[in-house]
C-alpha cells in the first residue's frame, strides 16, 4: 500500500504526539470476520499505540449484554448488529469488517480529533456475523417447542376440571369471563417466569451449565415421552403432574367460584403446570439465553400464546356447545399417547439442536 511522505511521517509521529486509542474489540470465537479483523488491528497496534481489550460474545453472556448496551447507546439497534464489532475511546462504533486501509482513515482521524464521534460499518452485511436470538431458535423449532407444550395432556385436564367447576358454581353466562382470566394469569405467570429464568441466565458459568443440563434432559425427555406412547401409565413416567399433586391442584381449582377465586386458581396453577410442561420452555430459554435481543423476547411472547391456546380453543368449544367438559376429557384419554409420542419427537429433534450448537455448528 502506497502513503504520501507526509501520511508515512504522521504514522510514525502518532504514537509520540497523541495517546493510545482505547479499543474494545467484541469477537465470536471462530468467526472469520473477527479473525481477519484481528490480524489487521494487531498490525496497526504499534503505529497507533492501540491499547485492545478483546471480549468474547458467543459464550460470554456479560459480554454479549455489554455489546448490546453499547448499539443501544450509539441509537442501533442490537438484533441487527453482531461481530466484529469495535468500541473505539468510547466515542464512536465500528460494526463489520473493514479494510485495513478504512481502519487507517479512521484511526488517524481520532488521533487528531478528539471530539470525532461517528458510526462505522462494513460495506457488505455480510461481512458481520450477527447476533439475533440463538440462531437455532427459528421460527419453526419455536412453534414445534411451544406445540409440544400446548399440548400436553396436563394442560387440557386442568382447562377441563376448571370449566367443569365454572359451570356447576357460576353458569355458562360467566365461563368465558372466568375462562379468560384464568388463562390470562397463566399467560403472565408463564412469562414473567421466563424472563425471571433469562435474567438468571446473565452468568456465563451458570449460563453454560443451565445449557448443558437442558441438552441432557431433553435427551430424556424424548426417550420418555416416546416411552409413553408403548407403555403409557400415569405420572412420572412422562411429563404430566405427578400423582401426588394432583389432590392439591383439584382442590385449589374446586375453590374457584368467583373472579379472584380464579386468577389465585390461575397462579397456583402455573406452579402445578412448571413441573409438568416446563421441558418445551426450558429448552427455548436455554437457546434464547445465549443470545438475548428485542427478537428473543417477540419470541418468548409467542411461545406463551400459542402455549395457552388449548385452553383458548377448549373454553370456546365447550361455550358454543360443541362439546361438554366430559367430552373434552374423553378426548384427551382417547389421545393422550398420540400426544405423548409428538411430543417426544419434537424433543429429539431440539435435542439434536441443542447439541449442534454445543459444538458451535451454527456459529
Amino acid at each position: 500500500m502506497n502513503f504520501k511522505p507526509a501520511t508515512l511521517f504522521l504514522l510514525l509521529l502518532l504514537p509520540c504526539v497523541f495517546p493510545a486509542l482505547q479499543v474494545i474489540e467484541y469477537y465470536g470465537a471462530g468467526c472469520p470476520h473477527c479473525a481477519r479483523v484481528d490480524a489487521i488491528l494487531t498490525g496497526l497496534t504499534g503505529q497507533y499505540g492501540l491499547n485492545i481489550e478483546k471480549k468474547e460474545v458467543y459464550h460470554d453472556a456479560n459480554n454479549r449484554q455489554e455489546m448490546f448496551q453499547a448499539y443501544a447507546r450509539f441509537g442501533l439497534d442490537p438484533g441487527k448488529g453482531g461481530v466484529p464489532t469495535i468500541i473505539l475511546d468510547n466515542r464512536s462504533i465500528l460494526i463489520g469488517e473493514l479494510s485495513q486501509a478504512r481502519y487507517i482513515d479512521i484511526f488517524s482521524a481520532h488521533a487528531t480529533n478528539s471530539s470525532l464521534s461517528a458510526v462505522y460499518t462494513s460495506d457488505s452485511f455480510s461481512d458481520i456475523q450477527t447476533l439475533d436470538a440463538a440462531s437455532t431458535l427459528t421460527p419453526v423449532v419455536l412453534v414445534s417447542a411451544a406445540i409440544a407444550d400446548s399440548i400436553n395432556p396436563c394442560t387440557i385436564a386442568i382447562m377441563a376440571l376448571l370449566l367443569a367447576t365454572i359451570l356447576e358454581t357460576q353458569g355458562k353466562k360467566r365461563m368465558l369471563m372466568a375462562s379468560a382470566t384464568f388463562i390470562g394469569v397463566i399467560f403472565i405467570s408463564y412469562f414473567t417466569m421466563g424472563l425471571g429464568i433469562l435474567q438468571f441466565l446473565t452468568n456465563q458459568a451458570i449460563t453454560n451449565i443451565f445449557f448443558t443440563i437442558i441438552t441432557i434432559a431433553a435427551f430424556v425427555l424424548a426417550v420418555l415421552e416416546i416411552k409413553a406412547y408403548f407403555d403409557y401409565r400415569p405420572g412420572f413416567i412422562s411429563i404430566e403432574i405427578p400423582l401426588f399433586l394432583r389432590p392439591y391442584m383439584k382442590d385449589v381449582i374446586a375453590k374457584a367460584t368467583s373472579l379472584p377465586g380464579v386468577a389465585f386458581a390461575a397462579l397456583i396453577c402455573s406452579l402445578f403446570l412448571l413441573p409438568c410442561s416446563s421441558g418445551p420452555y426450558l429448552i427455548v430459554l436455554s437457546m434464547l439465553s445465549k443470545s438475548m435481543t428485542l427478537q428473543g423476547l417477540t419470541y418468548l411472547f409467542i411461545y406463551n400464546i400459542i402455549f395457552v391456546m388449548p385452553m383458548v380453543v377448549v373454553a370456546l368449544i365447550i361455550f358454543a356447545g360443541k362439546a361438554s367438559v366430559d367430552e373434552v376429557g374423553e378426548f384427551r384419554e382417547a389421545h393422550i399417547r398420540q400426544f405423548h409420542l409428538i411430543a417426544g419427537l419434537i424433543f429429539f429433534i431440539l435435542f439434536l439442536l441443542l447439541v449442534a450448537q454445543m459444538m458451535g455448528l451454527f456459529q
